[in-house]
C-alpha cells in the first residue's frame, strides 16, 4: 500500500510541474452568467484549491460523524449502566426488606417469651469505655 500511494504522489507532482511548466496559454471559462480569463495554470490551480475545500470538507463531515457515533455508544453505555445500578438497588432494597420481613417476626416470637429477661439485661450492661458513661466525669487530655 505505501508503495502505491508513493506512485500517486509522483505522478501527481509530474502532472503539476508539467500543468504549472506549460501552463501559459490563454483559457475562459464561461459559466453562462460570469466569464473567467485566465491561463491553464491558473485552471488547474482554482481546480486544486476546489479539490482541498472538498477533501476538508469531507474530513470535518466525516470527524463529526465518528464524534457523534462514539457520543451515542457513550450515552447508551452509561444508560445500561444506570439501568443495571437501578436493577441492583431494586434487589437490595428487597433483599433487605425481605430480610428486616424476617427478624421482625422472629423478634416478636422471641420478644413475647423473654421480654422481661432482655430489659433487664439491657439496663444492667456496663460501658466498654468511660466515655460511653454519662456518670463519669469527662477525663483529661
Amino acid at each position: 500500500m505505501i508503495i502505491v500511494g508513493v506512485l500517486i504522489l509522483l505522478v501527481f507532482a509530474v502532472i503539476v510541474v508539467a500543468t504549472v511548466a506549460r501552463g501559459n496559454d490563454p483559457t475562459q471559462v464561461d459559466l453562462g452568467w460570469f466569464v473567467i480569463d485566465s491561463d491553464v495554470t491558473g485552471v488547474f490551480v482554482a481546480g486544486g484549491l476546489t479539490s482541498l475545500l472538498g477533501l476538508i470538507g469531507l474530513a470535518v463531515l466525516l470527524a463529526g460523524l465518528r464524534r457523534s457515533r462514539r457520543r451515542r455508544a457513550d450515552l447508551k453505555q452509561l444508560r445500561e449502566r444506570a439501568a443495571a445500578n437501578a436493577a441492583a438497588a431494586e434487589r437490595v432494597r428487597a433483599l433487605e426488606a425481605e430480610q428486616s420481613a424476617d427478624s421482625s417476626s422472629a423478634s416478636k416470637d422471641s420478644s413475647s417469651a423473654s421480654g422481661l429477661r432482655r430489659r433487664s439485661s439491657d439496663e444492667s450492661r456496663e460501658p466498654a469505655d468511660a466515655d460511653e458513661s454519662f456518670d463519669t466525669a469527662p477525663r483529661e487530655q
